[in-house]
C-alpha cells in the first residue's frame, strides 16, 4: 500500500518557556486521536514522538468495523481509502494445517451503523494520517523528540527530551502516556506492567505472491503456537501481512524462540494454504510485544493517564489493539478536559478515567480475558485444538453458533451468556449422541462421527495430570487465576448490561 501523500502541518520550534495544558507522549493511534480530540476542544496540547513519520510499526494492521466507524467519524476514512485497501469480508480457520472453517465473517454486515468489512491498513499509512488529522485540528506535533526523563513537580510535569541533537525541556499541567508497551510515562509513574501472563510476543512480516484478490483473513492454530496463533491478512495486489504470536509466559517456560516459531509458521503456511505456495518475504520479519487488557491497572496517577498499548488496551484473545487504543483515547478526553477545568489534577479527580474505561471495556474484555486464561496451560493444547476444530465444523453448518460463539475471537458484540448457552447446547447434543454412537461402533458400524466426547474427556484428564506433575505450584496458581477471573466475569454477566463497545464512541468523535 502506498504511503499517504499529505504531510502533518510543519510544527515550529519547541517553545521551552511555554506551559502546555497536556503533553501526549507517543504518536500512534491512541496519542494522535487524543491530541485531535483535545485540540478541537480548545486544549493546548503538544504531541511528541521519538520517530519520524511515516514509520514502520509491528502490527497485524487490521482495522475492524468499529475502528473504521471511528475513522469515518474523524474524517480520516476517505483519505485512507484513497489507495484502495482490500475489504476483508471472509475468514478461514486452520487447525494443525487443515482448514476447518471457511466462509463470510459471521458477525460482519449485520448492522447498518458498521461497515460490513475490515481493512488491512499498514501502520505507516494509518498512523501518518491520524497524526496529520491531529495537526489539522490544532495539536502541536514534534517528531524525532525522545523523552528521556519525567519529573512530577508540585503543580506541573516537566519532561526532558532530545530533539535534533540537543536537550530541550517541556512543561505541562498533565502528561499522557501513549508511548507503547515500554512506556517511559508508565515507568515514571510506577505503573509499567510486565506480567508475562498478559504479554504476547510476535513476529510480523510483509510478503508478496498471494494468488487471487479475495479478502479472506486466515488464522492458524497449532500446538507449536499454543497459546497463540498465526495469521495471514491479504492487503491487495498479492501482498499480505503475516505473523505469529505466542504468550510470553509460555515462551519463557518452554524456551520458545520467536524467530524459529515464525520460520516454522511461514513454511507451514506455504504448504497448507492453497493461495500461499508462492509467497516471498519482502524483507526480514520484525518482532513486537503487546500487553493485553487482563493486565490493565488503574492507568491514572498524579498529573497523568495511560492510554493505548501503554495502558494494556489490547484484546486478550486476538491481540487486536488499534480500535481499543483509539477508544481509550476518546474515553480519556472528557476526563482530562474536566480535570483541567476544575484545576484538580490529582488521582481522585483522574480516577474518573478508570470508571469510564472499566464501564466501557469490562463487559466484553473480562470474559475474553477469562477465555484467554483457560488457554494459558499448554498441557491442554490437544484438548483445545480438538474442541476448536469441532467448533469450526459446527460453525460451518450453524450460522447462529458461528456468529455468537465466534464473537470471542474478534466479534463486534460479545454476549457471554449467549456464548455459554450455545457452547453448552452443543455439548449436550454431543453427549446425547455419544451412547448410540458407542453402541454402533461396538457393532463396527461406521457412523462417520468420531467418539469425540470420550476422546476429549481423556485429553482433558491427561492434560490436567501432566500439568500437575510438571509444575504443581504453577498449576495451582493457574487454577486460582481461573477462578478469580471466572468470578469477575460472572459478576459482570449478572448485571446483564450488554456490550457498550457495540455502540462505540463514534458519536463522541463526530460531535464538537
Amino acid at each position: 500500500m502506498a504511503k499517504a501523500k499529505r504531510k502533518p502541518r510543519k510544527s515550529t520550534a519547541v517553545d521551552a518557556g511555554k506551559t502546555y495544558d497536556v503533553i501526549v507522549v507517543g504518536g500512534g493511534p491512541a496519542g494522535s486521536v487524543l491530541s485531535w480530540e483535545l485540540a478541537r476542544r480548545g486544549v493546548a496540547v503538544i504531541l511528541v514522538d521519538r520517530a519520524r513519520f511515516p514509520r514502520e510499526k509491528v502490527c497485524g494492521d487490521y482495522v475492524e468495523p468499529r475502528g473504521l466507524r471511528l475513522l469515518s467519524a474523524m474524517g480520516c476514512l476517505d483519505e485512507l481509502e484513497h489507495n484502495g485497501p482490500l475489504p476483508i469480508t471472509h475468514s478461514a480457520t486452520y487447525i494443525d494445517s487443515a482448514c476447518r472453517y471457511r466462509g463470510r465473517i459471521p458477525f460482519y454486515g449485520l448492522r447498518d451503523d458498521l461497515p460490513p468489512h475490515g481493512y488491512i491498513i499498514s501502520r505507516e499509512v494509518l498512523d501518518y494520517e491520524l497524526l496529520r488529522t491531529a495537526a489539522a485540528a490544532g495539536a502541536e506535533i514534534h517528531q524525532q523528540t525522545l523523552v528521556t526523563n519525567i519529573v512530577f513537580d508540585r503543580q506541573t510535569v516537566k519532561l526532558e527530551a532530545r530533539k535534533d541533537g540537543r536537550r530541550i525541556n517541556l512543561e505541562s499541567r498533565l502528561v499522557i502516556g501513549a508511548d507503547g508497551v515500554n512506556s517511559i510515562v508508565a515507568r515514571s509513574a510506577g505503573l509499567l506492567v510486565n506480567d508475562p501472563r498478559h504479554v504476547a510476543l510476535s513476529q510480523r512480516a510483509y510478503a508478496e505472491g498471494l494468488e487471487g484478490e479475495m479478502g479472506e483473513a486466515a488464522f492458524f492454530f497449532e500446538k507449536d503456537f499454543f497459546p497463540g496463533y498465526g495469521w495471514m491478512f491479504p492487503m491487495g495486489g498479492g501482498r499480505v501481512n503475516l505473523g505469529v504470536g505466542v504468550l510470553s509466559e509460555t515462551a519463557q517456560r518452554m524456551n520458545i524462540k520467536i524467530p524459529h516459531l515464525f520460520q516454522s509458521f511461514f513454511d507451514k503456511l506455504k504448504r497448507s494454504h492453497h493461495r500461499c505456495a508462492g509467497l516471498r518475504l519482502c524483507r526480514p520479519p520484525i518482532g513486537g510485544i503487546v500487553k493485553t487488557y487482563g493486565g490493565a491497572g488503574r492507568n491514572f496517577f498524579d498529573y497523568g493517564l495511560l492510554i493505548g498499548d501503554a495502558g494494556s488496551f489490547v484484546d486478550p484473545m486476538t491481540g487486536e489493539g488499534i480500535t481499543p487504543a483509539m477508544e481509550s483515547a476518546l474515553l480519556a478526553a472528557p476526563v482530562i478536559v474536566a480535570a483541567l477545568a476544575s484545576g484538580r489534577l490529582n488521582p481522585e479527580s483522574l480516577s474518573a478515567y478508570e470508571s469510564a474505561f472499566r464501564g466501557y471495556f469490562d463487559p466484553s474484555m473480562v470474559f475474553v480475558d477469562f477465555c484467554a486464561a483457560t488457554m494459558r496451560n499448554r498441557h491442554f493444547a490437544d484438548w483445545w485444538l480438538s474442541a476448536v476444530s469441532r467448533g469450526c465444523e459446527v460453525a460451518q453448518q450453524d450460522a447462529d453458533f458461528a456468529r455468537t460463539a465466534g464473537a470471542c475471537f474478534g466479534g463486534l458484540e460479545i454476549e457471554p451468556t449467549s456464548v455459554l448457552w450455545h457452547v453448552w447446547k452443543n455439548v449436550v447434543w454431543e453427549l446425547a449422541g455419544a451412547v448410540p454412537r458407542t453402541l454402533l461402533a461396538m457393532m463396527k458400524v461406521d457412523t462417520g462421527h468420531p467418539l469425540s466426547m470420550a476422546e476429549d474427556w481423556w485429553r482433558w484428564q491427561f492434560g490436567a495430570w501432566n500439568s500437575f506433575i510438571d509444575d504443581p505450584v504453577w498449576h495451582a496458581s493457574w487454577l486460582i487465576d481461573l477462578q478469580t477471573k471466572w468470578l469477575h466475569a460472572v459478576a459482570l454477566m449478572s448485571k446483564g448490561d450488554g456490550d457498550p463497545r457495540s455502540l462505540g464512541l463514534a458519536k463522541q468523535a463526530a460531535s464538537g
